[in-house]
């Protein structure tokens, strides 16, 4: 048997954890781009482009590979070619605002995508001043399935609510968001 192969990532940028599926390793990164690579090989496979910084490794789900962005949109792509399938904008508005040195969107789908049954979580927004817009999305088409454009104003006397500032878990037919500092999940 041969030894296994040693792949570097292809630039110097930021990645996320690697996630394993199909005989694919897929990986995001801080420059927007996706990257499968051939888990025996450890070759690039494809690689898609998004427009911000992908923070979350990619979800594999329903044959796709979806990625939350700084850009305030999620996309799809198709896992098996990287062929873009769908993408969503969960930011209400196109907005962009400099945070830490780069260009995001006022509202990123910085959560990345949570997917259980056919649907696709996302949360967009990064302050709950500016609002926290919440989508359920089928997850094949992209269409949405229900929204909540108010958890980041659930006081309404001083506009603060949650932010997606991590991870979502679904349980008991509930969606958690990390809800930052103002608001545990």
């Amino acid at each position: 048997s041969s030894p296994p192969t040693k792949t570097r990532p292809p630039a110097a940028v930021e990645r996320t954890a690697p996630v394993a599926a199909g005989g694919l390793v897929f990986v995001g990164g801080l420059d927007g781009i996706v990257h499968a690579l051939d888990a025996a090989r450890g070759t690039v496979k494809w690689t898609a482009y998004t427009g911000g910084a992908i923070r979350y490794p990619p979800t594999i789900a329903e044959g796709l590979a979806l990625v939350g962005s700084g850009d305030g949109w999620v996309w799809a792509f198709e896992a098996a070619t990287g062929r873009l399938v769908w993408r969503f904008r969960a930011a209400p508005i196109e907005r962009k605002i400099p945070v830490y040195g780069r260009l995001l969107s006022t509202w990123p789908v910085a959560g990345g995508v949570l997917v259980s049954d056919g649907v696709a979580y996302c949360a967009a927004g990064i302050m709950d001043l500016d609002g926290t817009h919440v989508y359920a999305l089928d997850a094949k088409t992209g269409r949405i399935v229900w929204q909540n454009n108010t958890s980041g104003h659930l006081d309404t006397w001083s506009r603060r609510g949650v932010t997606c500032q991590g991870e979502m878990l679904l349980s008991g037919g509930k969606l958690y968001l990390a809800g930052g500092n103002t608001v545990s999940p």
